[in-house]
């Protein structure tokens, strides 16, 4: 009897250790996760990451803690996730600019490095003048002041060779002009350059710079998509004014490649639901992002990548 009882307890013992192991592998998320934002505080990147942040942590038990590691248009960000173990618990605020880096060697990753988890935003950018400018008050007559002023006109962008100024180089072919091109390593400083008067345009998404749009500081004069957008109908399109240019500037949600399958399905099902809030529909809303469609997740998000891949390989060579 006393041998059968202490078989029992031994089977019972091997079934509850099973099962602890079992839950062990699932105890995703145990600790909080850092999602690195490759910015720094204030612009939209950084924005992104805190409201999802607080969405998060509302309708789960996840901590995030959001950390500003700016520099090399989002390069120095890229490098730290790719230091850091392939577990989960370190995330990156991927934008286009972290494709480009690719392309031009600046980063010396590939998206193999990397996985994907989801495309939340995608921006439509804009060019914008300060409402007081008095040499031009639309496109069109900016286009001709900068034909019989070449490099006169400056505009500050987030790098030398980020989307922007790829966007901007672009313009200027199709248009046959030349701008100095100014770039600004802080949000702040880029939007605050076109206020204070030292730079004459800003290339930036309206989302973001939204409290100089509601105090008239700022007038946009084209946007960089098919047709005209909702809330801006009065400002053309860039295809509108004859260039094939549709760029947005996209963020979203890469680890490094080899992390546990079942991490990159929480964070899937932890972006996918805080997406539904009310408060980021509204935030959305407030900034524009519904412009155009932002959610892309798991493979369709791989091809999207690999998309923008190819064109900016194509652009750029």
């Amino acid at each position: 009897m006393m041998k059968k009882i202490m078989i029992l307890f031994l089977v019972l013992g091997l079934v509850l250790m099973g099962c602890n192991m079992v839950q062990a592998r699932g105890e995703y998320p145990s600790k909080p996760i850092t999602w690195v934002v490759p910015f720094g505080t204030g612009g939209g990147s950084d924005q992104f990451a805190r409201m999802m942040e607080k969405q998060i942590e509302e309708i789960s038990d996840t901590e995030i803690v959001v950390v500003n590691i700016p520099g090399a248009k989002t390069a120095v960000g890229l490098n730290h996730l790719l230091q850091q173990p392939a577990d989960g618990y370190t995330i990156f605020g991927a934008t286009t600019d972290s494709i480009i880096n690719m392309v031009t060697g600046v980063s010396p990753f590939t998206l193999e490095d990397i996985s994907v988890v989801a495309k939340v935003q995608h921006n439509v950018d804009m060019w914008f003048i300060r409402s007081d400018e008095d040499r031009f008050s639309n496109f069109n007559e900016l286009i001709a002041y900068a034909r019989e002023n070449p490099r006169q006109l400056s505009i500050a962008t987030t790098g030398l060779n980020g989307a922007d100024a790829l966007t901007i180089h672009q313009i200027e072919k199709a248009k046959e002009v030349k701008f100095e091109v100014i770039p600004f390593n802080q949000p702040g400083e880029r939007y605050s350059a076109l206020a204070g008067g030292h730079v004459d345009i800003l290339h930036e998404q309206p989302g973001d710079v939204l409290s100089f749009l509601d105090s008239d500081k700022y007038k946009p004069i084209i946007s960089m998509t098919e047709n005209r957008v909702r809330g801006f109908t009065d400002v053309p399109s860039t295809v509108e004014k004859e260039m094939d240019l549709t760029a947005g500037y996209w963020r979203g949600v890469w680890v490094k490649n080899g992390t546990p399958q079942e991490a990159v399905d929480h964070l899937l099902t932890l972006i996918s639901e805080a997406v539904k809030t009310e408060q980021y529909k509204e935030y959305e809303k407030r900034k524009y992002l519904h412009l155009r469609m932002g959610l892309l997740i798991g493979e369709d998000f791989a091809k999207f990548m690999e998309k923008e891949y190819e064109y900016y390989n194509k652009v750029m060579n």
